[in-house]
């Protein structure tokens, strides 16, 4: 965050799906490799990262441009959106590009996300 949320240095930050190691394996994608994550709210593709004390059928995904992109608007009269237990599905993404922070604030402006 230090040299600015559309950098590089933060996509590779925040672009991460944290997962168990058996869910890697039955997506296919090992560690580093792309995954899409749909909710109803919206996807995004991200690099999935192995979490060696990660639990099937979890997966973190840190604050930012990217897990917003999934989030729902409703905050429970908090003023915080819902950030723990979002319902999300998680595909292989072989052949998709993450897009940069840039470009995926632009797709989400647009109405395209």
């Amino acid at each position: 965050m230090e040299s600015g949320k559309l950098t590089r240095e933060y996509q590779d930050a925040v672009a991460v799906c944290e997962m168990d190691e058996a869910s890697l394996d039955a997506l296919g994608v090992g560690d580093s490799g792309f995954v899409r994550l749909e909710s109803e709210y919206g996807s995004v593709v991200v690099k999935a990262k192995l979490d060696r004390r990660g639990s099937a059928g979890i997966v973190f995904v840190p604050c930012g441009p990217y897990a917003n992109a999934v989030l729902g608007p409703e905050t429970g009269e908090s003023g915080m959106p819902e950030f723990k237990g979002l319902l999300c599905r998680v595909f292989a993404a072989q052949g998709e590009q993450i897009l940069s922070p840039s470009e995926l604030l632009l797709q989400v402006a647009s109405g395209e996300a």
